[in-house]
């Protein structure tokens, strides 16, 4: 299926550059082998927080997934690759653009951000839109649960992820040091290959990375789609994926500056979004080549980032950092051929930060950001009309530490101007972290955060074929005419921030042979804005008379029944919830690791449940480590959600058996190879995910078996 697209420059230079460095040997500095045994994340160095707190002294929770840990757990999309962590889940959308959920929010509640900058994608706007970051070639990546508003703005209200790379070093690397892998897999016939290396000229460091990534339609058990039909794979979830970064930066004295420029290409199914019927009829042979194959998506993005920093550039400042980035992005949806609906993105970002010095006792850190991003959509399913968003922001982080507390507080204000509407978000927080006893610590943060709306929860209006809905935005409201009939007009109430109050309470237990990590949190939030399903069909809407050529062709893209309409709204909500995380050493060689989540979302007024809430988890998994492997047994176990909105159906619970084998050769010690074979859904478990709009058309993939190889140099 995947061989009938075009092949640009850069798929042919990724694909014969990572096949060729892929399998070459190359000298390397030697690396311990028992460094893949445990790694201990708490003494990374969070990039995205200017103080340099790592893990354990952030008041906020905070996890960094890293080194072996994030090679094991990578995986296409940024929302599978997080799936297993503690509060993070994915929406699912068949594998081909799943994307993180942070303690129950998603979309434009949670930032993605690639080395800080927002990834400039469409993703937080629809699911079936890509996120733009790769994970093979990633260093880190940095999990913020819970308001992250101070840096990054209204739209981390829920969160933030940010994927870490090197395409802009900021010292010397000491020569030249790189990475390799491939894997295959059996599910999808998965074939996959990345390549990295960073070398040091004089003063500078030169860097480029590229991956290759293809497969095929993935299997699952057998079961019977909404559509009646009896399968054993997902149609039209194919995979066509490649991407590369090059950066060069010079190391001066007091700090650096850099510059680098990625290209991501993807090219993916559209699974349960079935082709338009009708429209070229009279091309027989060809509508039937397009049946088989269905719609898929047709992705790019060009992106240029500058970074520097300086230390001590003038008195009272010891650092200064700027960051800026420019993104070229295009989306299109190919249908007959040709494309039905196109999607862009040109956004520009800077953000200049400045680490003071102590001020009263208080270290910190001010800075400016600034934002503007310009979306247009146009084709057949452009369900929103084009935005213009601009953002500026001042914000302001301070710490301090007393007797044994570290006190952590931040303010920021922004001005939002999305097409004629214009928002004041305001954030602050106060926390602090505590060490009460030697191995024990516990940290508590409250903070006020605000959102203003973003576009697509403004403006909708329309169907949006991917998720099998007919949307409506805030602008718009309802109006009922008889049982059958409903006339769409301008609202009479104006779109309202969101307003959230979160409290996080934490407790850190660090023994010798016992580790565990406790969050608890509670976040309520004022005019809270969620699509919610109506009951209403498409066909009973009425448009108003200034949109009704705009929506003249709905008739075709609506199945034959219409689709189910789902209207934002602002609700007063509440959601709240754990996280749980441990060890226990067994032995020298053995550990029992476990883990569990839950979030619980309802409405204030009514108690009513908010739409596709994950269910809670419970996972434990067993892990021996010998002198040259590893292995691991896992079984994670998914609750049924019955905790479900109106007009939502509940999911039936299942449980997830997986292993994995790591082998460390010692001939290969040098190049801190490790091949490892991993099982996953070992009893080919059916498993409908109760976080994607696409539950009842793409299950969870059934037994695969994968087999890989990194080494670095």
């Amino acid at each position: 299926m995947v061989s009938q697209f075009r092949k640009s420059p850069l798929a042919l230079l990724v694909t014969s550059f990572v096949s060729a460095a892929t399998f070459t040997t190359v000298s390397a500095q030697q690396v311990d082998i028992e460094g893949h045994e445990h790694e201990d994340t708490e003494v990374i160095v969070v990039t995205a927080s200017p103080l340099n707190r790592t893990v354990l002294n952030s008041a906020q929770p905070i996890s960094v997934l890293a080194g072996d840990q994030l090679r094991e757990q990578q995986a296409h999309t940024l929302g599978e690759t997080l799936a297993h962590e503690p509060g993070i889940n994915a929406t699912h959308f068949a594998g081909v653009a799943s994307s993180p959920i942070v303690r129950g929010l998603d979309g434009p509640r949670v930032k993605i951000t690639q080395n800080g900058l927002d990834t400039g994608d469409v993703s937080r706007g629809s699911p079936d839109h890509a996120v733009t970051t790769e994970t093979s070639v990633a260093e880190q990546i940095e999990i913020f649960r819970g308001p992250a508003t101070l840096l990054y703005g209204s739209g981390a209200i829920g969160g933030v992820v940010n994927v870490v790379d090197n395409r802009i070093a900021q010292e010397l690397i000491g020569g030249t040091k790189g990475f390799y892998g491939t894997t295959f897999d059996t599910a999808s016939n998965l074939r996959e290959a990345t390549v990295g290396f960073s070398a040091d000229h004089n003063n500078t460091v030169w860097h480029f990375d590229g991956f290759k990534r293809r497969s095929d339609d993935y299997d699952v058990p057998k079961f019977v789609n909404d559509e009646g039909e009896t399968t054993t794979s997902i149609e039209n979830s194919f995979i066509d994926a490649q991407g590369a970064n090059l950066g060069l930066s010079y190391i001066f004295d007091k700090g650096f500056v850099g510059v680098s420029y990625g290209r991501l290409e993807q090219q993916y199914g559209i699974p349960g979004h079935h082709a338009h019927e009708d429209e070229h009829a009279d091309e027989e042979v060809h509508q039937d080549e397009v049946a088989e194959a269905g719609p898929f998506a047709d992705m790019w993005q060009n992106r240029v980032q500058v970074r520097g920093a300086m230390t001590s550039p003038t008195a009272g400042i010891e650092r200064l950092e700027l960051s800026y980035g420019f993104t070229d992005y295009q989306h299109q949806e190919i249908e007959d051929n040709a494309p039905s609906t196109t999607f862009t993105n040109n956004q520009h970002e800077l953000r200049i930060t400045a680490n003071h010095a102590a001020l009263a006792g208080w270290t910190g850190a001010f800075g400016y950001h600034y934002f503007d991003q310009a979306q247009t959509a146009f084709g057949e399913e452009a369900y929103t009309p084009n935005s213009d968003t601009t953002k500026h922001g001042v914000f302001w982080l301070l710490e301090r530490d007393v007797a044994k507390f570290n006190w952590q507080v931040g303010a920021r204000i922004e001005d939002v101007e999305i097409n004629d509407y214009s928002f004041s978000p305001l954030s602050a927080s106060v926390g602090f972290t505590y060490p009460f006893a030697t191995g024990m610590q516990v940290s508590a943060n409250v903070s006020h955060a605000q959102r203003s709306p973003s576009a697509n929860e403004l403006f909708s209006n329309g169907a949006h074929l991917a998720t099998q809905t007919y949307e409506i935005g805030l602008t718009y409201a309802l109006h009922p005419e008889d049982e059958h009939a409903y006339h769409l007009e301008a609202a009479d109430q104006s779109p309202q921030v969101e307003k959230s109050n979160n409290l996080d309470l934490g407790l850190h237990l660090d023994f010798d042979r016992f580790h565990m990590d406790w969050n608890l949190f509670y976040n309520q939030v004022d005019d809270f804005v969620f699509g919610e399903f109506t009951g209403i069909n498409s066909l009973d809407i009425e448009q108003p008379e200034e949109h009704a050529d705009e929506h003249a062709h709905d008739d075709i893209h609506d199945h034959e029944d219409g689709l189910p309409v789902i209207a934002y709204t602002q609700r007063d909500v509440a959601l709240y919830g754990f996280e749980l995380s441990g060890y226990y050493e067994l032995s020298s060689q053995l550990e029992l690791h476990a883990f569990s989540d839950f979030v619980k979302a309802k409405t204030r007024d009514n108690n009513e449940n908010l739409p596709r809430i994950p269910s809670q988890r419970i996972g434990t998994e067993l892990r021996y480590a010998a002198d040259q492997w590893e292995s691991k047994l896992g079984y994670t176990w998914y609750n049924k959600q019955t905790f479900v909105a109106p007009f939502e159906d509940q999911t039936d619970s299942f449980g997830l058996l997986n292993a994995q084998v790591n082998w460390f050769p010692r001939a290969f010690a040098n190049h801190n190879i490790s091949i490892y074979l991993k099982g996953e859904n070992l009893t080919d478990e059916l498993a409908f995910v109760h976080t994607s709009f696409l539950k009842e058309d793409a299950p969870m993939r059934g037994r695969n078996f994968s087999i890989g190889l990194r080494g670095e140099f």
